[in-house]
């Protein structure tokens, strides 16, 4: 069982109200549970997000300038805009960056992963709301590069 077939499991079980699944095989075993907090989500707020993707797939692509890149969530998790809920957000609509600089933090498995930009520029889109689920590779934010 590789990487691949995993992400697709989770996939499967992240549609349904199972909290726990276990799978053995020849090649090894994967247990995935998750957490309460996933469980206590409202489904409304799924439901709009979905309907929010379908639109969006429905648009047509919209080209961004040649210095304007995407940075895009590593992992599947939650997104955090700061490291507490007390606490500033690490950038907001309009900041500077600079290569390495931690952008956000995306939790998985109760792993708290930052997220560093990978380009010098300003902050001209933030994607994604605070506490909002994120996939692998979904765009989080857009950076004008500074030249």
């Amino acid at each position: 069982m590789d990487i691949k077939d995993i992400k697709n499991i989770y996939k499967f079980l992240k549609e349904t109200d199972i909290v726990e699944f276990e799978l053995e095989g020849q090649d090894g075993k994967v247990r995935i549970k998750r957490g309460v907090a996933a469980m206590e989500m409202p489904a409304p707020v799924i439901m709009e997000r979905e309907a929010a993707k379908e639109a969006k797939k429905e648009e047509p692509v919209e080209k961004k300038p040649e210095n304007v890149k995407i940075i895009t969530s590593p992992m599947v998790g939650t997104f955090y805009r700061s490291p507490s809920p007390e606490a500033q957000s690490f950038i907001e609509l309009g900041s500077i960056v600079k290569t390495g600089q931690t952008m956000c933090i995306i939790e998985a498995m109760k792993l708290m992963n930052e997220v560093e930009s990978e380009y010098n520029g300003k902050v001209i889109s933030v994607l994604v709301e605070n506490g909002q689920p994120v996939e692998y590779g979904e765009p989080l934010f857009h950076i004008e590069v500074s030249k």
